[in-house]
C-alpha cells in the first residue's frame, strides 16, 4: 500500500490537473495565447483542457478504488 506522503500527493494532482484543465477549458480567447501555436489553434488547447480533466478524473477514480469503502453512518454510531 503507497504511503500516506504518496497518497496526499496524488490528490493534490488530481485536483490541480482537474483545475487547470477546467481554466484551459473556459479561458478567454486572451488567456488562451500562452503560446503562437495555442492562440492560432485555440481547438487545441481546449482539447488538452479535456484531456487534462479526463486524466483527473481517471486518477481520482482509480485512487478512489484503491481504498476501502467507507463504513455507513449508523455503523459508525453504533460501535
Amino acid at each position: 500500500m503507497p504511503s500516506q506522503r504518496l497518497m496526499r500527493f496524488i490528490r493534490f494532482l488530481t485536483v490541480y490537473i482537474i483545475v487547470v484543465g477546467g481554466a484551459v477549458l473556459l479561458a478567454p480567447e486572451s488567456m488562451s495565447r500562452l503560446s503562437r501555436w495555442f492562440a492560432d489553434n485555440p481547438r487545441y488547447l481546449r482539447l488538452a483542457g479535456i484531456l487534462d480533466i479526463g486524466l483527473g478524473i481517471w486518477l481520482a477514480r482509480e485512487q478512489y478504488q484503491a481504498q476501502a469503502p467507507p463504513q455507513p453512518w449508523w455503523r459508525k454510531w453504533r460501535s
